[in-house]
């Protein structure tokens, strides 16, 4: 099966001015070496790392997503690392645990002196919501993607089981060769169906495959429906988790909804080509989009109320 690896990149002079800026103060590099637990609300890690001069386990309190559990070993010298157990608190690793089909890749998600790296592997739909929120939250300055092959036996590859029984009847029969051995009449008349089924359901195939393979992840529309409730399942999980009131996640909504503001002309312009002329049903997605707006405007001041209450 076809999925996809996606992987996400923040510059080292952007990364100081998002949510998880302090980082760059308390890490020289750290990187995820893998998961112990991995469930929304309790993704807790393997991380190798080099602490800034003068920091330790210690400053990591510091830090609004990210819990210090335990000291897994020490290092003897000052150039070897520290290997930590951390739980990660953030709204994007939630996310990740909570689609139970992305994974991020060991080895290949890490701070260093160039920037952040996130990579991610998993089913193209479901790292389509993630590359969204990736975007709304921080926009990387640098998305890359790629196919991996995974098991036939995998249930979350691009096309359903019913499909792929198709495919391999077809490639069997020799419909992907050049020159073709077969058309579609004589699939259609070997497997009992009309050639029109047969024909709609080749074309279907074959698009949902070379969309997999070669379509951008550098820019997924979200519906407004999937943000609103993207925004309150970070919310939620925020307040349990007990950082809601944290200016780490003031910052965040801060950040999303800016870009939320920066991609309104570019959600219009998708629902443009996507419904035509039907001005009445772009309107009606654009005031959501909107609605957003002010609802991530609500949360602020409701925040920001707390605090000077405090």
């Amino acid at each position: 099966m076809f999925m996809r690896e996606v992987t996400f990149f923040w510059k080292f002079s952007r990364i100081e001015h998002l949510d998880i800026g302090l980082v760059v103060k308390i890490f020289r590099r750290i990187e995820f070496l893998s998961y112990v637990k991995r469930v929304p609300k309790d993704v807790r890690c393997l991380v190798k790392c080099h602490f800034a001069d003068g920091k330790g386990p210690e400053d990591i309190a510091d830090l609004y997503f990210l819990d210090y559990l335990e000291t897994i070993a020490k290092p003897d010298s000052p150039d070897e690392p520290h290997i930590l157990m951390l739980r990660f608190n953030h709204s994007l690793t939630n996310l990740n645990a909570r689609t139970n089909g992305t994974s991020a890749v060991p080895n290949e998600c890490y701070l260093d002196g160039e920037g952040l790296r996130y990579t991610i592997q998993g089913p193209k739909l479901k790292l389509r919501l993630i590359s969204g929120l990736a975007r709304m939250i921080a926009k990387p300055d640098r998305v890359s993607a790629r196919s991996i092959h995974t098991s036939l036996n995998d249930d979350n590859g691009t096309l359903s089981s019913r499909q792929m029984k198709l495919a391999k009847f077809a490639y069997d029969k020799g419909y992907f060769e050049i020159p073709k051995r077969t058309r579609i009449s004589d699939l259609a008349e070997e497997l009992g169906l009309a050639r029109a089924t047969v024909s709609e359901h080749m074309a279907k195939i074959e698009s949902t495959v070379m969309d997999d393979m070669f379509s951008s992840l550098n820019s997924v529309y979200l519906s407004p429906e999937s943000i609103r409730e993207s925004i309150e399942t970070m919310v939620i999980e925020a307040r349990d988790i007990g950082f809601s009131d944290t200016d780490g996640f003031r910052e965040m909504m801060r950040n999303i909804r800016t870009n939320l503001e920066d991609e309104l002309p570019a959600q219009e312009l998708y629902l443009q080509k996507r419904h035509g002329s039907d001005d009445e049903l772009i309107q009606a997605s654009m005031e959501e989009h909107r609605h957003n707006l002010s609802h991530i405007e609500e949360i602020l001041r409701s925040k920001e109320t707390q605090t000077a209450t405090i």
